[in-house]
């Protein structure tokens, strides 16, 4: 036990998020309702749209992506990355013959 880890605040703070949300799934605590109302920091927004953290700035800056800036802060409101993300779906074949019917 002589190793010392040093770490960041956000991610000593991502860690114990990690924990928290384990330990209350293993006890079956659903926190899916308040999952999509779930404010995402830049790391986590970027793990979640699977995106470059420059990519994931480029489209802030652009104005392509909904996105809440407090101060020097930037935040992602997670229903809204879905949302965003559904904009971009396209209809598949199948969809748009039963259109068409």
């Amino acid at each position: 036990m002589d190793n010392i880890i040093v770490t960041t605040k956000n991610d000593l703070e991502n860690l114990i998020q990690l924990c928290v949300n384990k330990a209350l799934t293993s006890f079956g605590v659903n926190s899916s309702s308040n999952e999509e109302d779930k404010i995402l920091s830049v790391e986590e927004a970027t793990i979640f749209l699977n995106l470059a953290r420059q990519t994931l700035y480029g489209f802030t800056s652009k104005r392509e992506i909904p996105f809440i800036k407090r101060g020097k802060k930037l935040y992602f409101k997670k229903s809204e990355l879905n949302a965003w993300l559904l904009e971009g779906k396209k209809k598949s074949k199948g969809e748009l013959l039963k259109e068409l019917q």
